[in-house]
């Protein structure tokens, strides 16, 4: 069967209707949460154009999953953070955050990532609009953790080494290049990511950049 929305049991599903939603009600870009009964809540940072999104465990001190906006901006990029209950928890300048030599338009092609093994989750991107470095980055506060000195064209996250965290995966050029965490991983027992449907289905289609 087709549905207009692909949901899955009526697990909840994060869209960003921007555009659209402006044109129509005349009251600027929203972030919406929806599920297969309708719509949860909807939120907004100055109604800025949330446009690419990443939601993941960010915040444990906050109940629910988070959710990161990267904002439009052309260049210097102004992301923002919704709790579960759709409010701003967090807002920065990523000029302020980024490394030195970092290009002004910010990133691109983000994804969640279960990097150290901990509960919580960061976020990973390469430099937007060019072929360039990848960084691991914290999304509640936008620190740059880690930086891939590359020339990416298309970043990728998975678990290719079999102990459950992620790796990245990088296209550069005709080569592809994986990095891991070198670092012991403090939860070994933990079930494999792709034992759950929901972590598979979220690498398929329904990530903006997925191929």
């Amino acid at each position: 069967t087709h549905t207009k929305y692909p949901f899955d049991n009526g697990k909840r599903v994060l869209y960003t209707l921007n555009r659209v939603y402006n044109k129509l009600f005349n009251q600027g870009n929203r972030v919406f949460l929806v599920n297969a009964s309708g719509e949860i809540w909807d939120s907004d940072f100055r109604h800025s154009e949330p446009q690419n999104a990443a939601a993941g465990e960010f915040d444990l001190g906050s109940p629910g999953l988070e959710i990161w906006c990267r904002s439009r901006y052309e260049t210097h990029q102004k992301p923002f953070v919704l709790n579960a209950a759709g409010e701003v928890i967090a807002t920065y300048d990523l000029d302020e955050v980024a490394p030195d030599g970092w290009t002004e338009r910010g990133v691109e092609v983000i994804h969640t990532i279960d990097w150290t093994g901990d509960e919580k989750q960061l976020g990973v991107a390469k430099e937007r609009h060019r072929a360039g470095d990848v960084a691991i980055f914290d999304p509640l506060d936008g620190r740059f953790l880690s930086r891939f000195r590359e020339k990416a064209e298309r970043l990728y996250v998975a678990d290719v080494f079999g102990d459950w965290r992620e790796e990245v995966i990088i296209v550069s050029g005709n080569e592809l290049h994986i990095y891991q965490n070198p670092a012991a991983n403090p939860r070994p027992d933990h079930p494999s990511l792709w034992s759950h449907q929901y972590y598979r289905r979220n690498k398929m289609t329904y990530n903006y950049y997925s191929p």
